[in-house]
């Protein structure tokens, strides 16, 4: 994510756009609806997204948008206008589980959280872990029955079928793994790193068509993302404990506002993929492939969105960043393979048709010969 975070600053866009698809391109079948129908034209919603991005996003990668936002007047400003057009505007937020102060936990209270979420998952009351998980799930409505608790019941593992559902247990031991992964002292390049704030906070990433409400929904456990809000209730256990002197909370913010309909899928799974979000990695709370539930996108009508793309082009770089990255692509593709090269240099066409095979760079391989979306040269070949 450092990585990712300095090429975005430099704007560097070929090479982050490409290691981000690298990685999350692969988790969706080559007959998903929810990509563009080329390589060039998805380069070029990536490009629209970074290019149109604003301070409050770079923050956001950077990993000091919580903290900034408390004391940077600019900052704060830069935000407030952003939460006034999403109240019309689809957009992407974020949670970030950070304190009072913008500081994410350390490692070592990391790795304390998830020893807390793996005994919430033990169906079994013993001496050791007695109450633990009825005080963990009465942190927060709806409260839950001590006998409840005792005879194996868990509000965060309870789904809409079953009082302890598999699947939620599988996403809570993968973050758990993940976790491991990234703060176990071997894991570490020094020990001093342990007890030092993580420098990027553990992260959730969602689309939504009013953020507002959303924010609002997840703050009130309404279709919220049960991985986080059960991390969030063991933070304030262990804050109510006096475990920990700091209480850790899920802090939600707007990042980026979408201006055309075909963003809001990208949108979603390019900034889940800068932010690291996946709870494999041990770096947030997402368990499931980015952009599948973008609907909401297709209800708001062309009018509205030629009035979002007015917007961005007045009130983001999106024009003067399309017209650098043109004026240097010859620059930025000169040590790529040929065919990713000519789908940049299509993708910053003015033309809206990028990847019409009539133009006579791009012809796309047929379904039965895609197997991997993830393989940029699976996807396209040249003419």
């Amino acid at each position: 994510r450092s990585e990712r975070a300095a090429l975005l600053h430099q704007k560097l866009y070929l090479p982050l756009i490409t290691q981000v698809l690298s990685h999350e391109l692969p988790k969706y079948k080559p007959t998903s609806r929810i990509m563009p129908q080329s390589y060039p034209a998805l380069l070029r919603t990536c490009i629209q997204i970074l290019a149109s991005s604003s301070p409050v996003f770079h923050a956001a990668v950077d990993g000091t948008l919580s903290r900034r936002l408390l004391s940077d007047s600019t900052l704060q400003n830069e935000y407030n206008v952003i939460k006034q057009q999403a109240h019309v505007q689809p957009s992407i937020y974020i949670h970030e589980l950070v304190d009072e102060n913008g500081v994410p936990p350390s490692p070592a209270q990391y790795m304390r959280i998830r020893d807390e979420v793996l005994r919430y998952i033990d169906a079994v009351e013993d001496a050791e872990n007695k109450g633990n998980a009825w005080e963990v799930d009465n942190m927060t409505s709806p409260k839950v029955a001590k006998s409840a608790s005792k005879t194996g019941y868990r509000k965060y593992l309870r789904s809409t079928r079953r009082s302890r559902s598999s699947t939620h247990v599988s996403t809570l031991s993968k973050l758990c793994a993940g976790i491991s992964r990234r703060c176990s002292p071997s894991s570490l390049s020094s020990a001093k790193e342990h007890t030092k704030p993580l420098r990027f906070p553990p992260t959730e990433c969602g689309y939504s068509c009013n953020a507002l409400i959303r924010l609002a929904q997840h703050r009130s456990r309404v279709s919220s993302n049960y991985a986080m809000n059960l991390v969030e209730d063991i933070c304030s256990h262990l804050f109510a404990t006096k475990e920990f002197t700091q209480r850790f909370t899920m802090h939600g913010h707007i990042i980026y506002l979408i201006y055309r309909e075909e963003q809001a899928a990208v949108a979603e799974i390019l900034c889940s993929g800068l932010l690291c979000v996946w709870i494999e990695d041990g770096g947030g709370f997402n368990a499931y492939p980015a952009g599948r539930s973008v609907a909401s996108a297709r209800r708001v009508d062309a009018k509205a969105w030629a009035e979002f793309e007015k917007w961005a082009e007045e009130n983001s770089d999106v024009v003067s960043n399309f017209s650098m990255l043109k004026g240097r692509v010859e620059k930025d593709i000169r040590d790529i393979g040929d065919d990713v090269g000519e789908a940049w240099r299509e993708a910053l066409e003015d033309s809206e048709d990028e990847g019409d095979p009539e133009d006579g760079d791009y012809v796309e391989v047929s379904e039965e010969s895609d197997e991997d979306l993830g393989g940029r040269m699976s996807w396209l070949r040249i003419c």
